[in-house]
């Protein structure tokens, strides 16, 4: 668990807000599929409920995907910038 404690500490305040949103927005997307449930007919989810949760699915998909994606890609610049200047000055 302090492993945790620590990797959440280094997050900064825009990828906590991301996380959290991709959190509360697959909650509500969850929420809409079991409310789904109840609603007549009983026991058939329709297919705009479904259509809805897939919407939801890919947003959160699209907000930690792209976050990460580009976090991977500044980490890979900074490591040639660093390796080039490591071969200038050697």
């Amino acid at each position: 668990m302090k492993h945790l404690k620590q990797e959440f500490d280094k997050l900064t305040f825009k990828e906590v807000i991301i996380y959290t949103l991709a959190v509360v927005t697959m909650l509500a997307g969850l929420t809409l599929l079991f409310i789904g449930l109840f609603i007549p007919p009983e026991g058939e989810i329709h297919g705009s409920v479904l259509t809805a949760f897939g919407s939801v699915c890919i947003f959160v998909a699209s907000l930690l995907g792209i976050s990460l994606h580009y976090a991977n890609e500044l980490d890979k610049f900074k490591n040639d910038v660093q390796e080039r200047l490591d071969e200038i000055i050697k």
